[in-house]
């Protein structure tokens, strides 16, 4: 009897314990289902807030370029620096002015150009003459019309004539000869070089411009009519979006620049091309430019002459990265940039063509910037050697 008790009493006890258990586990399924409905509901509310500040900064990208002027009238040899602002979606305006992303493109070079940001009129320019300058920003871009005004030449009164006075005769003194500086640059000519002549203005010309080891310098002049027959675009990003002949070199200089700029992507290292291939008439329109800007001594240390400039040869270009905003600057022999191209530009057949220490021998100041290509082979060894190609071609080439 007692036995039947206790079993049902266990059932019953063991029921109990089922039911409080159901109900427990029913109350914790709906503060979960609580929980996680409140869950869903403040991450949907962050995402919300989240594509809402997408959104804003979308639309607070530049929507205008405003540029200073519209039209402007200069004169042969003026300069002008427009401001560039951008226009935001908010209504607020930035300055694009100096922003690395901003791009500037002559319609015609030739006449009117930007050097270092700047518009200049050069030499060729005429009267009346009108060139469009377009600014690029982000795919949003503005132009501007410069037309060349007049220049006003004084008039200069001639002098009242005189009668001519006799004079006692006077046995003619020679005058003594004046020196052309100029004309020195055959003191270094050596009659065993075989790649030179002298011109009827006592200059070296180059013979051998076809050669992808030529030298050029300020002693060694290429031909005014000498343009490479086999330049072509590597296929590398450049510092500027428009079609321009410095974006050429010649085939084999070429593709070695590709491999070069493909193995320091590789290597975590940008370099961007700047300046290629520039014609004998454009050397000698930067060559003016920088005269005026900053006189001749000066101008021959950081500029060549038309003629003796390597990017001439289609051999030579300036390269540059971000970290000096792609501009021609000295810092970039500093960076990991240009400290990488110091280090493995040998090994795609380019050299530093003017090292920090050497401007006496090169006679040009320090340029990171500038390679120029020799092959491998030749590079390497001038490299190793630790010359400047004037040195190495005096001591081995000759």
């Amino acid at each position: 009897m007692y036995k039947k008790i206790g079993k049902i009493v266990l059932i019953i006890g063991a029921l109990c314990l089922v039911f409080v258990l159901a109900i427990g586990f029913i109350k914790d399924r709906k503060n979960t289902n609580e929980v996680t409905a409140t869950g869903n509901s403040i991450k949907t509310k962050k995402d919300n807030n989240e594509q809402e500040n997408d959104s804003k900064e979308e639309d607070n990208s530049v929507k205008e370029l405003r540029i200073s002027e519209e039209n402007l009238s200069l004169k042969i040899g003026d300069k002008y620096n427009v401001e560039v602002k951008g226009l935001l979606a908010d209504g607020s305006l930035i300055d694009l002015t100096n922003d690395s992303k901003l791009l500037r493109h002559s319609d015609n070079e030739e006449k009117i150009s930007i050097i270092d940001g700047e518009i200049v009129v050069l030499d060729r320019a005429e009267a009346d003459d009108e060139v469009t300058i377009t600014y690029v920003y982000e795919n949003i871009s503005a132009t501007i019309n410069v037309k060349v005004e007049a220049t006003e030449e004084l008039k200069k009164e001639e002098p009242e004539k005189e009668e001519p006075k006799e004079e006692p005769k006077e046995e003619p003194k020679e005058e003594p000869k004046q020196e052309n500086n100029e004309s020195k640059q055959n003191n270094n000519y050596n009659s065993n070089d075989d790649t030179v002549m002298i011109d009827e203005d006592g200059k070296q010309v180059i013979t051998n411009q076809k050669d992808i080891h030529v030298l050029v310098n300020k002693q060694r002049n290429l031909p005014s009519d000498y343009v490479p027959d086999d330049l072509i675009q590597p296929d590398i990003k450049f510092s500027f979006t428009h079609e321009d002949p410095k974006r050429y070199l010649r085939e084999e200089a070429a593709h070695a620049l590709e491999r070069l700029v493909a193995q320091a992507k590789e290597e975590g290292i940008e370099i961007v091309g700047v300046s290629g291939y520039r014609s004998y008439k454009r050397q000698e329109t930067i060559f003016n430019y920088n005269v005026k800007k900053r006189g001749y001594e000066a101008a021959n240390k950081v500029s060549a002459k038309p003629g003796q400039s390597e990017h001439q040869t289609g051999l030579a270009i300036d390269v540059s990265c971000a970290g000096v905003n792609y501009k021609l600057q000295e810092k970039l022999g500093e960076l990991k940039e240009g400290k990488w191209l110091a280090e493995n530009a040998h090994k795609f057949g380019f050299i530093i063509r003017y090292e920090l220490g050497k401007e006496d021998i090169t006679g040009y100041q320090y340029e990171p910037w500038h390679i120029r290509y020799l092959g491998e082979d030749l590079a390497k060894d001038v490299y190793e050697k630790g010359l400047t190609y004037e040195e190495y071609f005096e001591q081995y080439m000759l």
